[in-house]
């Protein structure tokens, strides 16, 4: 099964996995990698060799986000040449659940990266187009 590490600045990341295991059951194979005020880069850069080591699958180990040209991404983009590592950016409890309901039916994390990008782009919503339709 494909691991999930998810990556942020601050405890954004914990939340999320709390959320989503709140919504889903506790789910195996995922963690959180917060990114403290009091941490450098080379902090942030052993607990992610940490996280995408021990989720490390055949399959490979999927890295969510928090923002592109962050330093969370910046320092998950060192792990594509030297793990099996997808990394997407963006994270939001929509993508993480997705991620969490849809690994299991890849056997490659770069396939599922790329169906967590096109699929999380249909979750952001102008809610104020949706409720001048429905009027």
């Amino acid at each position: 099964m494909i691991g999930i590490v998810i990556v942020s600045h601050g405890n954004l990341c914990e939340s999320l996995v709390h959320t989503s295991q709140m919504i889903l059951g506790k789910q195996d194979k995922i963690t959180s990698v917060p990114l403290t005020p009091s941490e450098g880069l080379d902090d942030l850069r052993e607990k992610m060799r940490e996280a995408v080591e021990e989720l490390a699958s055949p399959e490979g180990v999927l890295i969510l986000a928090d923002m592109f040209g962050g330093s969370a991404a910046n320092v998950s983009t060192i792990f594509l040449t030297t793990h099996k590592v997808g990394v997407v950016t963006g994270v939001n409890l929509p993508m993480l659940l997705e991620s969490m309901l849809s690994r299991s039916s890849y056997t490659d994390v770069k396939q599922l990266a790329k169906h967590i990008t096109e699929k999380s782009r249909g979750s952001i919503i102008n809610m104020g187009d949706i409720h001048k339709t429905c009027r």
